[in-house]
């Protein structure tokens, strides 16, 4: 949902009066000490995700492009009449010598 501008600033002004007016926590500092050794006794959150569940965002953002990419490569190969092993027989039946000399020096 976008707020509008005077939205926007509407509710900064609320929000920051909100967080002005609100009530001092009542607690002492064994309270404090508790919560901080219930949070220690909790540990670190696993995130449970391996390292290839990193690249997944990449991965798929790169997908479409890539796949894009090898259709225009296709396109571009098949527009092209590439056939090696005819060229080299037509060398080879027009001029053997010449063909060995392509063959042993890749001239």
């Amino acid at each position: 949902m976008k707020l509008l501008k005077r939205d926007h600033t509407r509710l900064k002004k609320l929000l920051m009066r909100a967080y002005h007016e609100r009530e001092a926590p009542e607690g002492d500092e064994l309270w404090q000490m508790r919560v901080m050794s219930h949070i220690r006794s909790l540990g670190p959150v696993r995130s449970g995700r391996g390292y290839i569940a990193l690249f997944e965002q990449s991965v798929w953002r790169l997908a479409p492009m890539t796949g894009l990419l090898v259709l225009i490569l296709v396109a571009l190969l098949l527009s092209f009449d590439l056939m090696p092993d005819y060229e080299m027989a037509k060398i080879f039946i027009d001029d053997p010598v010449e063909f060995t000399v392509v063959q042993w020096f890749g001239v």
